[in-house]
């Protein structure tokens, strides 16, 4: 049992939601870039922190409560709220509502209790909620910020209308919210205007900047040094030029380089023939298999993965056959098609780096760098040289222009999205969340077996279950317990 624990525990963290607060400072370490965004989350004001799958937003909030406890204690009251609850994606309107106001309400207390404040009042409604906010403000004379985590499912976007909604009505002087959202949110309400009621903060990696590696080798030092070293050894790539080259071949997502990186362990140098590996492998073993992950969380959106696969492929062998790495797509392809480019980015396949740009051959159209490992698999002889790591250093080639005129792109069939559905992911059985590809996190066979005895079989059985009912199997101790809650939950989130 206890090695079973140790191989369970030994992996990497999910997300910077499932890291304990003690030891997050041990797990993350943060830019001067990223130290002004984190700046920018504790001004006074609504705040909205759009970015990418595990490209940081989760860290930036946390890392934002945790400075506003240490440098604002005796003006601020900071409230981290994770909205990973399965209420919360599954009703909308006055039921949301009152799930909402149960859930913000409780983790109020828990704050409020460990400030030695008075307690808070359970409410199901949002005028009964900011009245009881704005009296304990008032009272305590202090701020009271509450930063919201996972706010945005792409899934299942009527609910998002009603959170927005909430977001406008509390906000006020002295309640400021803060939220983090993907690029794909666009449905927002007609109460709420984006641009007027909220601050958006971009937190996308430009490998185009100087300072793009900064993170990457901050990373590597902190968590991967045996790593580390062996590329200091390197006599084919120096350390910044890897750490420009891993972060650009990951679009800039931290999760994606962490994961590429632990994969990285198992060599005993590193240069370009292993870096040929780790690349063709993430490729394979990773990105490609991330969509099918993505595929029953998206709801309605769920039949647009296939082509969204079609397309991946049409880009990427067209980039590595000009031996380019950014794609410049029509406006008018993404104005019919922006889901599947939003499903595309959420997986790490391309990563948006301006929204209008001319083309060549007329028209204007958005450009996207892509995967390099993806790309890699793509181009003739699979191999990574010296050249062409470099070319893709210097992000200096003009980008692939897709058109409608495109005869393979043309003949790609997609389907047009039904109603909005409960996420396929939720009648998934339990076993689907046993380590593979798609689930590189997942549990071992051992606790699938012992959740399914139990007569836990599916994942919304277990995110459903109490804890106390998955405690009382046998075998599973309060570790265990937090290991399942986090698998699953990263299984049914985005």
């Amino acid at each position: 049992m206890a090695d079973d624990l140790q191989e369970e525990e030994s992996g990497l963290l999910l997300a910077a939601e499932e890291c304990p607060r003690e030891e997050f400072g041990d797990y993350h370490s943060f830019t001067r870039y990223e130290r002004t965004i984190i700046q920018r989350i504790m001004a006074h004001g609504p705040v909205l922190l759009r970015g990418g799958r595990g490209s940081g937003k989760s860290a930036l909030l946390i890392e934002s409560y945790l400075e506003m406890k240490r440098s604002y204690s005796s003006t601020i009251v900071p409230i981290y709220i994770s909205l990973r609850h399965l209420p919360l994606l599954r009703f909308e309107g006055v039921e949301y509502e009152a799930h909402f106001c149960r859930i913000l309400a409780g983790e109020i207390n828990k704050e409020f209790r460990r400030v030695g404040a008075a307690s808070f009042p359970i409410t199901r409604d949002v005028g009964a909620l900011l009245q009881a906010l704005e009296a304990n403000a008032r009272e305590m004379q202090k701020r009271i910020v509450l930063l919201f985590d996972d706010a945005a499912h792409i899934g299942r976007e009527r609910p998002l209308e009603d959170f927005f909604d909430i977001f406008r009505t509390i906000s006020t002087s002295r309640i400021s919210c803060k939220a983090s959202i993907y690029p794909g949110v666009t449905k927002f309400g007609v109460r709420f205007d984006v641009f007027n009621d909220a601050t958006v903060i971009d937190i996308s990696r430009d490998e185009r900047r100087d300072n793009f590696h900064e993170i990457f080798v901050e990373i590597l030092i902190k968590r991967f040094p045996q790593v580390y070293r062996k590329i200091s050894s390197s006599r084919s790539i120096a350390v910044t030029d890897f750490c420009r080259l891993m972060g650009r071949a990951v679009t800039g997502n931290l999760r994606s380089f962490v994961f590429a990186c632990n994969s990285m362990n198992e060599f005993e140098a590193l240069g370009y023939p292993e870096l040929t590996k780790c690349f063709l492998s993430l490729s394979g073993n990773y990105f490609w298999p991330l969509l099918e992950e993505v595929a029953p969380k998206l709801g309605s959106y769920e039949v647009l993965v296939q082509p969204a696969q079609e397309i991946a492929h049409i880009i990427f062998s067209a980039c590595a056959r000009r031996r380019v790495s950014y794609v410049l797509v029509h406006r008018d392809i993404m104005q019919r098609q922006l889901k599947i480019y939003e499903i595309l980015e959420y997986a790490g396949f391309v990563s948006k780096k301006e929204a209008s740009r001319a083309m060549k051959s007329g028209g204007r159209g958005v450009i996207f760098s892509v995967n390099l490992c993806n790309l890699l698999e793509m181009t003739p002889g699979r191999r990574l040289t010296s050249e062409l790591a470099q070319n893709w250093i210097d992000g200096t080639d003009e980008p692939f222009e897709l058109r409608d005129t495109n005869s393979d792109y043309s003949r790609i069939e997609v389907p047009v999205p039904g109603v909005e559905q409960d996420l396929a992911i939720l009648g998934k059985p339990i076993a689907t969340l046993t380590k593979s590809n798609a689930y590189p996190y997942g549990l071992t066979e051992d606790k699938v077996g012992r959740l399914e005895g139990a007569g836990l079989d599916t994942i919304l059985a277990v995110a459903e279950a109490p804890d106390e009912v998955i405690l009382g199997i046998y075998g599973v101790g309060q570790a265990n317990l937090r290991r399942i809650r986090d698998v699953v939950h990263q299984a049914i989130w985005m």
